[in-house]
């Protein structure tokens, strides 16, 4: 399949505003050429220190206001007039083919740091990082209290923050745990079978994290693992991935200035 004919899809089927790819051979340029000749007009986000990550979107590029890369991370802001202003972080973060569980929560850990750094830059905590995180949402860097300190609960998430012997971490919403399993669709987003004791077979690398500040924007009804586009099937007759090694995630957040 044609990899730039399945995302042309995407966008028209879903109504998509933002793209964002990881592992991407390319510089986004031919993606962009594809969507302006079906009619769609997006702007390539210029890539300044990270070349793992593409992102385009269907809005002009002078409402986006560039923060801070690294090379597995890109941070912007998003400042649209007459809405809600959004720190979004796109990851792709260190594999489990190169990284032990506590390389991985170490990376985490000092991407907090960064965000958190954007967060008092930009002077709001309005933030939402999603991609390729290469952890499953019950991973140590995913939920550890000192790396992204994700949960499962919104509720809980809303206390905003837990101290842990005499400091304080803010909380991350992650609604990712909705979708592991099959009662939605897809079990995950990835497929590797382990001959290690401990095979997990499907998991759920592809993730999206919010701020509790905003976590009433996010639509729970429109997050969702794609395995079929337009029609056609992004999975092979055993239901695994087929036009990518992971499946594409879809979500949603609403940043009119009133909810």
């Amino acid at each position: 399949m044609d990899v730039h004919a399945e995302i042309v899809g995407i966008v028209e089927e879903k109504a998509i505003n933002i793209i964002a790819l990881a592992e991407y051979n390319g510089d986004g340029r031919q993606i962009l050429s594809e969507l302006v000749s079906q009619g769609y007009e997006f702007f390539l986000i210029p890539r300044i220190g990270c070349d793992r990550i593409v992102i385009l979107v269907r809005f002009s590029g002078e409402y986006i206001n560039h923060a801070r890369e690294g090379d597995r991370y890109t941070i912007k802001e998003i400042r649209i007039p007459g809405m809600l202003p959004i720190l979004l972080c796109v990851v792709h973060l260190p594999s489990k083919l190169h990284a032990a569980d506590d390389g991985q929560a170490y990376y985490a850990r000092g991407l907090i740091d960064v965000i958190e750094a954007s967060e008092r830059d930009f002077k709001h905590s309005n933030t939402v990082v999603f991609g390729d995180f290469n952890m499953n949402p019950f991973d140590a860097g995913m939920m550890a209290v000192d790396a992204f300190n994700s949960l499962s609960c919104r509720k809980d998430a809303g206390r905003m923050q837990r101290e842990y012997y005499g400091r304080s971490h803010k909380f991350f919403y992650n609604p990712s745990w909705g979708l592991l399993g099959d009662m939605n669709g897809s079990p995950g987003t990835y497929y590797h079978s382990s001959p290690a004791l401990l095979s997990r077979y499907w998991n759920m690398l592809d993730q999206v994290i919010l701020r509790p500040e905003i976590s009433n924007r996010f639509d729970v009804n429109l997050f969702a693992v794609l395995s079929k586009v337009r029609g056609r099937r992004l999975v092979d007759r055993n239901g695994r991935p087929s036009v990518s090694d992971h499946l594409p995630i879809i979500f949603s957040i609403k940043i009119n200035s009133e909810v």
